[in-house]
């Protein structure tokens, strides 16, 4: 897929969870897949399919049960994430003791920090004063503060486990302009997210379905299928999903026989789209 440098990589990998009766499920069956430099990874499936347990894998907090987890050198302390209970990551009482934990600021002068703290929350939108206890916060302003501090560490790989699912749409889209800056500055991002329309931000699309990868390929054949031809059921209808409102309207028009000269993933892309169908 790419000749990027691979940063980690799952090889023939199953977890198996342990129950309180002792019993073992299997959570995930014969997965492999790398992860390169520069990608943004958008990781999606039903409840339940094991997408979630790659954040776990990825963070070192689920050991593998079967398979290798191969990752360059160091590279386990250059990955960062953000989980979906923001309150499971916090390790301060306040915002201020949550970012004094970051090697990043703790050689800086007093005035340089005040003017880090600023800086690393105003990265992901957060105003609020460095003096507040983490139980004042609501759950979008927790979940946008652990983005900060993941942010601030500059990790190689990014790993966001339902980032915004805790989130208004104006703290969603602060969420995804954090991260677009911080792929352009070359972090590797791995998303997982059951809303198909952040997909539009992806490089490359994971399916998980029943603990295997399923799909693994480009958003634009994730939502269309391959070929030419639109298939009649693509890889995201197979995964039990529902197009977004971008995609089912571009699918639409080219079964009324409409002529698309780009398959649109998000709201600009189809404007473009339909400007060419008008004389």
């Amino acid at each position: 897929m790419t000749n990027r440098e691979i940063l980690a990589s799952l090889e023939k990998a199953s977890v198996i969870y342990r129950t309180e009766s002792g019993e073992g499920r299997q959570v995930w069956s014969d997965v492999s897949m790398d992860i390169h430099q520069g990608e943004w990874i958008v990781v999606v499936g039903p409840n339940g399919s094991g997408k979630s347990t790659l954040a776990s894998v990825l963070l070192g907090l689920s050991p593998l049960s079967d398979g290798q987890f191969v990752h360059k050198q160091n590279q386990h302390r250059l990955t960062r994430g953000v989980l979906q209970i923001p309150d499971a990551q916090f390790i301060g009482d306040t915002v201020q003791e949550e970012l004094d934990y970051l090697p990043n600021g703790q050689n800086l002068s007093t005035e340089a920090r005040k003017e880090w703290y600023i800086e690393t929350l105003s990265a992901v939108g957060l105003t609020i004063p460095i003096e507040r206890t983490l139980n004042t916060l609501s759950g979008g302003q927790k979940q946008l503060l652990n983005l900060a501090a993941a942010l601030a560490a500059q990790p190689k790989i990014l790993v966001l486990d339902e980032p915004t699912a805790m989130l208004d749409p104006a703290a969603r889209n602060e969420v995804r302009q954090a991260v677009r800056e911080a792929h352009k500055q070359g972090t590797t991002i791995v998303w997982i997210t059951h809303r198909l329309e952040e997909l539009a931000d992806a490089t490359r699309v994971v399916g998980f379905g029943e603990g295997r990868i399923s799909f693994d390929g480009e958003p634009r054949a994730f939502f269309y299928g391959e070929g030419g031809e639109l298939p009649v059921m693509t890889p995201c209808m197979e995964l039990g999903f529902d197009p977004p409102f971008v995609v089912k309207t571009a699918i639409g028009l080219l079964q009324q026989g409409c002529q698309l000269d780009l398959l649109p993933l998000d709201m600009e892309e189809l404007a473009k789209a339909v400007a060419t169908l008008c004389p």
